[in-house]
């Protein structure tokens, strides 16, 4: 029943009509069951092509929304990861710009070595 309640107002509505319509004319007490068997059966078949149609339709937008969701999350993953990444390689130029600083700065305060016999290199 929870998937079906567009197809059941629209058969009880066509059968209230169909009621209405045969005690407005004066019908027959026959008549008016016939006419509103034949009322429900049809508009029970029209309430469940229209539920149908109407569930497929909800059933494609559920699934663009979840798309959509899923394309924006892995856009946002993606610029978490690219953001990420350039503070790794900011961080490693800055890390590289300290060291070659300090290797300059250790040949700059560097002793003369001597070699073997004592004489400068």
């Amino acid at each position: 029943m929870k998937e079906k309640p567009l197809a059941i107002v629209i058969t009880l509505t066509g059968g209230l009509v169909a009621c209405i319509c045969c005690i407005l004319r004066r019908a027959g007490l026959l008549k008016t069951l016939i006419a509103v068997l034949v009322s429900l059966i049809v508009f029970m078949i029209i309430g469940l092509i229209v539920n149908k149609i109407y569930m497929s339709i909800k059933t494609e937008v559920e699934e663009r929304i979840k798309e959509e969701a899923r394309l924006e999350e892995e856009a946002r993953l993606a610029q978490l990861e690219e953001e990420r990444r350039r503070e790794e390689e900011e961080e490693l130029l800055k890390n590289g710009a300290e060291d070659s600083q300090s290797e300059e700065d250790d040949w700059a305060n560097a002793e003369p070595s001597e070699g073997e016999n004592g004489e400068e290199l």
